[in-house]
């Protein structure tokens, strides 16, 4: 963010706006003859008093690459059910659990790790996640769905099927490798307990 625009936010912060206020209430202070030659000093004074006191803006943060994907992966999910009837049997179930899996990964990947390697790995899996999600599934459906009239239905539908065959294996392959945190941190109690209790 450049110097200019922070100026600009700071211009129109709640901080600078109630500070703008303490300081006109100096100044008429001053022109009500309540205050006299020290109203500049008073005038400053009430606007840090003010800008102190306000609360801060609330910060306008863009929204996780999680989340983002979380609401992707639910419309294509919704868009293959509506359009499930143009589909082969059992192709909304196909891609409705690959989602699920993938939901099940990003909530893993919302929680960092403690292990290094495991946080060094996390965008990597992200872009696997979204890559799916935003590429791999929605060309399968699309292709079959845009096939010519001309081409067979029954090899189109073995062709889609197999492809989600191996977006499923690839999806289960990402959530064996992403750990579960709080399985893994309920197994170190389980420990823990163990060992101050004398459990074997």
């Amino acid at each position: 963010m450049g110097t200019s625009e922070r100026i600009r936010r700071y211009l129109t912060s709640r901080k600078n706006i109630a500070g703008m206020a303490g300081a006109v209430l100096g100044t008429g202070l001053h022109v009500a003859g309540l205050i006299g030659d020290i109203w500049p000093v008073v005038a400053v004074g009430l606007y840090g008093v003010g800008a102190l006191v306000a609360p801060a803006d609330p910060r306008n943060e863009a929204p996780r690459l999680t989340d983002a994907l979380r609401d992707d992966g639910e419309q294509l999910g919704e868009g293959t059910a509506a359009r499930g009837r143009d589909l082969p049997i059992g192709t909304v179930e196909a891609v409705r659990r690959i989602l699920d899996v993938l939901r099940l990964v990003l909530d893993r990947l919302d929680e960092v790790a403690d292990q290094p390697a495991d946080r060094a790995a996390a965008p990597e899996r992200l872009a696997i996640v979204a890559e799916i999600i935003r590429v791999d599934l929605p060309v399968c459906l699309d292709t079959y769905l845009g096939r010519s009239p001309s081409a067979s239905a029954e090899k189109a539908a073995a062709e889609l099927v197999t492809q989600l065959d191996v977006i499923a294996s690839s999806v289960d392959r990402l959530a064996a490798a992403v750990p579960d945190v709080h399985a893994e941190r309920a197994e170190e109690l389980t420990r823990q307990l163990k060992q101050r209790h004398g459990e074997p």
